[in-house]
């Protein structure tokens, strides 16, 4: 049976979503005992990027999990990225898909933290006019006569694990306390890479002729071209965190994170494709003779893959917010994975003695995070829009903690 569904605006789902929450959860909270009694900070929303927080220095020793994974598409919907992109609404200029997604099993007590992580990134941009072909091409489309494209598009994946060690110093005493430093490293083995890179310029025109002159570089671990390389290969490497928190007051906080600070990842055997793709065929040597190019030229290789991690950076700032018969905590972030830059405000408020409603807004794909957090643990949903098959931005996150 196929139903039919009315298409709600991003923007009035958004206003929906919000009052309706906290339609719910402002008389909650009127007769809620307030936020629980714990570090400002520990009780903000997950955000969509990996973040460096304070370890707790509590004396006994404490099992968390968690897992989150967020995706997010300018040019079309999440879902319908590797399909035939029917539904495209690219932006002017640059567009970029991304993905970050990240399972962690830790323990941490007085200030220190081990782990078992595994993470996986990608991230592509380019411009509009490489998307325009690709969109073409999955339509099965001829481009608009006189129509230009100007090529530029890259592609970065990683998919690593790794062991990680951690520890918190206080370096200022004071409210709760209020200067804190946070490092970490982790040594990791490289389960995928792939890059592709690809730049150049294309024509339409069926009076002058089609032109287009590119070249594209590929390398895939997982995948042999021309029979070079070793599929599968795997490598390894290290990756370095730092987080700074000050708290100027037992209600304010501001945390500096910058994950992935410093990295350094090799796997030998890559394969790797290099094309070069040009419509002039023809061309005068020093004598005056025609020369014959062909229209594709390419070399396969098996190369060593030297790379770094794109460091993710971020500020936090929040406060708590009396109310009155209840506190609420309200704050911002912005985060920033090579050159993009995702800015977000987030409130948290009590629901029960113990739970906590999180709210969170990231304004760069427009998406809303909701989610419930307690002692023990805590889960948030992520969209920009209903239905989330039609949604450019999805995400969760999980975690679980268990006292010892």
């Amino acid at each position: 049976m196929n139903i039919r569904r009315r298409r709600v605006p991003i923007a009035s789902f958004q206003a929906a979503l919000c009052a309706a929450f906290l339609s719910v959860a402002l008389p909650a909270a009127a007769q809620s005992s307030g936020l629980p009694q714990q570090h400002a900070w520990a009780s903000m929303p997950a955000s969509p990027l990996p973040m460096r927080l304070p370890i707790d220095a509590t004396p006994d020793w404490t099992v968390q999990a968690t897992a989150g994974d967020f995706e997010a598409v300018d040019a079309t919907p999440v879902r319908a990225l590797a399909s035939d992109w029917g539904r495209y609404t690219p932006r002017d200029g640059r567009n970029v898909a991304l993905q970050s997604a990240r399972v962690e099993a830790l323990a941490v007590r007085q200030g220190w933290e081990v782990a078992a992580v595994l993470h996986s990134d990608i991230l592509i941009k380019g411009s509009r006019g490489a998307f325009d072909v690709v969109h073409a091409y999955k339509q099965r489309q001829i481009p608009a006569d006189g129509s230009e494209f100007a090529l530029w598009a890259r592609e970065t994946g990683v998919v690593w694990a790794g062991l990680r060690g951690a520890r918190s110093w206080v370096l200022r005493p004071g409210t709760d306390p209020g200067l804190q430093l946070t490092g970490a490293l982790t040594l990791l083995s490289v389960r995928r890479v792939q890059r592709v890179d690809a730049s150049g310029q294309a024509q339409f025109n069926t009076g002058l002729g089609d032109g287009f002159d590119a070249q594209a570089l590929r390398q895939d671990s997982h995948r042999q071209f021309g029979g070079y390389g070793r599929q599968g290969a795997t490598g390894s490497g290290y990756t370095a965190d730092l987080g700074l928190l000050w708290q100027p007051s037992a209600a304010t906080f501001v945390n500096l994170s910058a994950v992935d600070l410093l990295s350094r990842l090799q796997v030998n055997d890559v394969s790797t494709q290099q094309n070069t793709l040009s419509s002039s065929t023809l061309s005068l040597d020093a004598d005056g003779f025609l020369n014959y190019k062909p229209l594709l030229v390419g070399r396969n290789s098996s190369q060593r893959m030297a790379l770094k991690l794109s460091p993710k950076w971020s500020a936090s700032v929040g406060t708590r917010i009396a109310w009155p018969r209840a506190d609420m905590l309200a704050g911002a972030r912005w985060e920033r994975i090579d050159d993009l830059d995702l800015p977000a405000v987030w409130a948290v408020l009590p629901v029960a003695p113990g739970l906590l409603l999180q709210l969170d807004g990231e304004i760069r794909f427009r998406s809303i995070g909701v989610g419930l957090k307690s002692r023990y643990g805590a889960l948030m949903l992520r969209t920009r829009s209903l239905p989330v098959g039609q949604s450019h931005a999805l995400g969760w996150q999980a975690a679980f903690t268990l006292p010892l």
